[in-house]
C-alpha cells in the first residue's frame, strides 16, 4: 500500500467517526460503502475550492485547514461562515437549486479534504435508509446554523456577535486574520480592534 492510500483509510475513519457523531443509529456497513465514496483533495493556501458565478455540487469534508466561504459586494468581500478541522463545506445554494454559487470557497491554510459529490450521495440514499436519514440530519444541523447566524446579525449587538463569536469558536482567533473576522460579524475593523481591547 503506498502512503497517499494509507493516508486516505486514516481519513475515512476520521469522517466515519465524525458522521457517528451525528447520526449515532446510522448502519456501519452502509456508511462504509458512503466513506469509500469520497476521494482526497488538498488545497494550498488561497486557493479557491468553489468559486463564485459556478455550478458545483461537491461536499467537502475538511480534515486539517481552513475555508472561508465569502462573497464580494461593492469591492468588499464579506464573510458568511468559516470551516475548520471536522466540518462539511458545500455547495449548498447549486445543490438545492441547481442554480450558479453566490460563493467563494476559499482555503485560509494549507487544507486536505475528503470530497464528494452530491449525485453519489442521493444514489446511496435512495439505497440506504439510514444515510437517507443521516443526510437529513446533516441538512437540519447546516440550516440551523444558518438560521443562528442570520439571527446574530439581525438581532445582537456588536459586543454580543463578538463575546459569541469568542465562546463558541475561540479556535479560530490566532487562524483568522482580524479583518476577517470582523467582516464575518458584520462589524467595522475598528469596533472589533476596540472590542478585543475590553
Amino acid at each position: 500500500m503506498n502512503n497517499e492510500t494509507i493516508e486516505i483509510q486514516i481519513y475515512r475513519k476520521v469522517l466515519k467517526q465524525q458522521l457517528l457523531k451525528i447520526s449515532p443509529t446510522t448502519v456501519s456497513e452502509e456508511l462504509d460503502i458512503l466513506v469509500e465514496k469520497f476521494s482526497l483533495k488538498k488545497f494550498k493556501k488561497k486557493d479557491l475550492l468553489i468559486e463564485a458565478d459556478t455550478f458545483s455540487d461537491k461536499l467537502y469534508f475538511i480534515i486539517s485547514g481552513l475555508v472561508r466561504i465569502f462573497y464580494n459586494k461593492e469591492n468588499k468581500e464579506i464573510t458568511n461562515v468559516f470551516v475548520c478541522e471536522n466540518e462539511i463545506a458545500a455547495g449548498a445554494y447549486s445543490i438545492f437549486t441547481g442554480e450558479k454559487n453566490f460563493n467563494n470557497y476559499e482555503a485560509l491554510e494549507n487544507t486536505i479534504t475528503l470530497c464528494i459529490e452530491y449525485n453519489e450521495l442521493e444514489e446511496l440514499y435512495d439505497k440506504y435508509h439510514s444515510l437517507e436519514h443521516l443526510g437529513r440530519l446533516l441538512v437540519e444541523k447546516y440550516y440551523s446554523n444558518f438560521m443562528k447566524k442570520t439571527h446574530d446579525v439581525i438581532f445582537l449587538s456588536a459586543e454580543e456577535r463578538y463575546a459569541n463569536f469568542v465562546r463558541e469558536q475561540a479556535k479560530l482567533l490566532n487562524r483568522v486574520p482580524l479583518r476577517f473576522i470582523a467582516s464575518y460579524l458584520g462589524i467595522a475593523q475598528e469596533t472589533l480592534s476596540r472590542l478585543r481591547a475590553k
